[in-house]
């Protein structure tokens, strides 16, 4: 995917839908930086995770990048560790039994 944007056969790239561990496994090689809104930036960041900022709005992407100067109180980061998380999308299309992977468990490597 890097070598398309490379090429311009693409304006952007990025991942979505993978587990922690396959996001860690990717970054490890990808050459071009990851490319997401300030209070969930901000919340991932005190949480320890890299975030990933994309906007085709150079203005909002500014903003996006504003989250290094303030901090969420522990009352808001808790209210936001609270929210019950989900997948829309747990990825049985993308299980078979004759495949590389075989479980949606495998898939999302024990994070469901």
């Amino acid at each position: 995917m890097e070598e398309c944007q490379k090429l311009g056969l693409t304006k952007s790239i990025g991942v979505s839908n993978f587990s922690s561990k396959k996001v860690a496994d990717i970054l490890a090689f990808a050459k071009i930086p990851p490319a997401i809104v300030q209070v969930a930036l901000r919340w991932a960041y005190e949480q320890g995770v890299v975030v990933v900022m994309k906007s085709f709005n150079k203005d909002r992407l500014k903003q996006n990048q504003e989250i290094f100067d303030w901090e969420l109180s522990a009352e808001e980061s808790k209210k936001i560790a609270q929210i019950p998380q989900s997948r829309a999308n747990r990825g049985d299309n993308f299980v078979f039994e004759n495949g590389p992977i075989k479980s949606v468990e495998e898939l999302w490597d024990g994070e469901l």
